[in-house]
């Protein structure tokens, strides 16, 4: 039986930032991840001024800025009505100090990874079990390992293990939408260099951007019912049919990418929950408020918990104390994410023609202002 004072369960985003943001703080944690190694998994990720702006706070946004590629803009298109809105990040780089920062999803868990050290990371510790006493938390693990902590941090992603054992009754919801993720060496025309795209159709959407050397992100969307799998050829082939009706770079993205490094997953949400903790055992990221993806926020979100967590935790004695302002500071934003993501997915979506024609317009005859005004709003800190 080993000992430690805080045990975060999960190596992802949030969990190693938690890590960095604890060891800033002085306070002991190390970090237990169900995998075997840090593997190169996952596709594109976009950290926005939000999450850039506590990665500076942690000493670390230099390093993750040169893992990546700066995005300065972000527009939204209709597959045949052209652009939509377009949205100045720059003027968040000049509010505070950070513009986006598109990475493959790798490329950022190393960067974190090295901040948080191997004496503090553990690979190959799968949570089997979890019991609180009246001081301490047991965790069993799969490989037979057992430990003691006096807290514990759920950063186990959507399907959280963490959980599941603090509220059996927590169920994810489908979104109606499935998504298909890729990675190309294609190199974008310089006028995409620090652009982000998301071009909407019928029941169905493409958007990529550059990440750097690793090359071009791209993803796509569409209507399908929940757990329908298919192999990796296949996907292929859907994809390519999928993208002959969007514009160029997109059918070139789509061909240029090895099928076997087509990753699709079923998007999903979480219905907030009244509270994150329960005893000595708390959540943060997706184990707490899962999004869909819409907002690009899902990452960043898990990083302002690790912060605001490791803030709390290290200015109250009492963890009871901590975790109930964390989640004061924490859950209005994060609440709000989840449910601004999960309208924005089905604005996207609209099938009908003439239901696309009225968004359009809407969208058109949206003060850019207003855009802007909103998009502050959600990168700017409240702590």
């Amino acid at each position: 039986m080993t000992t430690t004072d805080i045990a975060v369960i999960g190596g992802g985003i949030g969990g190693l930032t938690a890590a960095i943001a604890f060891r800033r703080k002085g306070l002991d944690a190390h970090v237990y991840e169900r995998a075997p190694a840090l593997r190169e998994v996952g596709a594109g990720i976009w950290m926005p001024p939000n999450a850039m702006q506590v990665f500076d706070r942690l000493g670390i946004a230099a390093d993750v800025q040169a893992a990546g590629q700066p995005i300065v803009t972000a527009e939204i298109h209709d597959r045949d009505a052209g652009l939509l809105q377009r949205m100045d990040i720059g003027a968040a780089a000049r509010a505070f100090g950070f513009t986006n920062t598109a990475l493959h999803r790798a490329a950022l868990q190393q960067v974190l990874a090295r901040h948080v050290g191997e004496d503090t990371l553990h690979l190959d510790h799968e949570l089997s079990a979890l019991e609180q006493l009246d001081d301490r938390v047991r965790l069993t693990f799969a490989n037979g390992s057992t430990l003691e902590a006096r807290i514990v941090i759920g950063a186990d992603g959507a399907r959280s293990t963490v959980r599941a054992h603090l509220f059996p009754n927590a169920r994810l919801r489908y979104s109606g939408q499935t998504s298909y993720r890729g990675v190309t060496r294609y190199v974008l025309p310089a006028a995409f260099q620090e652009v982000s795209r998301e071009i909407w159709g019928p029941g169905c959407r493409f958007g990529f951007s550059a990440i750097g050397e690793a090359g071009v992100y791209w993803y796509a969307t569409r209507d399908a019912p929940e757990g329908e799998t298919e192999p990796a050829a296949e996907m292929k082939r859907r994809l390519i049919t999928l993208a002959r009706g969007f514009p160029e770079p997109v059918p070139e993205l789509v061909a240029t990418t090895d099928a076997d490094a087509l990753t699709r997953t079923d998007l999903h949400d979480l219905s907030p929950l009244r509270t994150w903790h329960r005893g000595r055992v708390v959540l943060l990221g997706d184990a707490a408020h899962a999004t869909t993806p819409n907002l690009g926020q899902g990452g960043a979100q898990a990083v302002e918990d690790a912060y605001v967590l490791a803030e709390q935790l290290a200015a109250h004695a009492d963890h009871a104390a901590a975790f109930a302002a964390y989640e004061r500071v924490r859950m209005p934003t994060a609440h709000r994410v989840v449910r601004v993501s999960r309208r924005l997915g089905r604005l996207a979506h609209i099938a009908s023609p003439i239901g696309r024609r009225l968004r359009n317009i809407l969208m058109r005859i949206t003060p850019d202002a207003a855009v802007q005004r909103q998009m502050m709003e959600l990168y700017g800190l409240k702590y």
